[in-house]
């Protein structure tokens, strides 16, 4: 609420000027009646006194109130000046991983490359130790499939039978007795010696299974039932990657 308090001032002034009774001669004042204030302008000057003081006590509400605003915004602006050094803070560290990541991407991918020229050079050990593999029990490179088969030639003509891991962990380890033996007794390993030692192997895994009852002998049975069916072939030529 604005006031205009200087007209307010003036007013009051005036009012009591009309309030107070006149001054008088002391021979005047002997004769004279008492003068008492008129009721309508007593009443308007209580009302402005307590507009006045309403007014004061406003003002004073309004005075703490602002001081109060302005504790609340000194506060604010406090917490945003803190918020805002964090994002700051938070922001440079942010800079920092980014570097950091970009850094360590390089590092993974001089890695990468690294594991790739270790897993090609790996390969090519592989490959060159089956091919010596090969050379030593009497197969020529050429003759062999590099696929998990095992190629028979029976009476129909080529037949190519999909073996199981187990088989062909078998008959990788024979191959391998094989060069053992060659280097023990002196004697190139031919690949009869072989087939016979997986006919023994052959015996013996299934009598093992047999003997542990039928879910067993039925897992033997689907591991060797395609060696077994081709077994009384003695027209067997080669085995594919014995060398692994």
């Amino acid at each position: 609420m604005s006031w205009d308090y200087t007209g307010t001032q003036q007013l009051l002034h005036s009012l009591d000027d009309l309030l107070v009774a006149p001054d008088r001669s002391e021979t005047d004042a002997l004769n004279a009646e008492t003068v008492s204030p008129s009721p309508s302008l007593h009443l308007i000057y209580q009302t402005i006194m307590a507009q006045h003081k309403q007014t004061q006590r406003d003002s004073k509400k309004a005075r703490v109130a602002t001081k109060q605003l302005q504790v609340a915004v000194s506060k604010v602006a406090k917490t945003c000046s803190e918020i805002g050094e964090r994002i700051a803070a938070i922001e440079c560290r942010a800079d920092v991983v980014e570097s950091d990541l970009g850094a360590v991407t390089k590092q993974a991918a001089m890695h990468e490359t690294q594991l790739s020229d270790i897993q090609w050079k790996v390969e090519d050990f592989e490959n060159r130790q089956r091919r010596n593999n090969l050379c030593l029990i009497g197969i020529q490179e050429g003759e062999v499939v590099i696929t998990p088969q095992l190629v028979l030639l029976g009476i129909d003509g080529v037949v190519y039978l999909e073996y199981s891991q187990r088989f062909l962990f078998l008959a990788m380890s024979v191959a391998r007795c094989c060069i053992t033996s060659d280097w023990l007794e002196s004697t190139p390993p031919t690949f009869n010696y072989w087939l016979a030692r997986m006919c023994s192997m052959f015996y013996l895994e299934m009598g093992s299974y047999v003997r542990k009852g039928r879910t067993r002998r039925r897992i033997g049975e689907a591991i060797w039932a395609p060696f077994a069916q081709w077994l009384g072939n003695n027209r067997v030529m080669f085995v594919g990657d014995l060398s692994m």
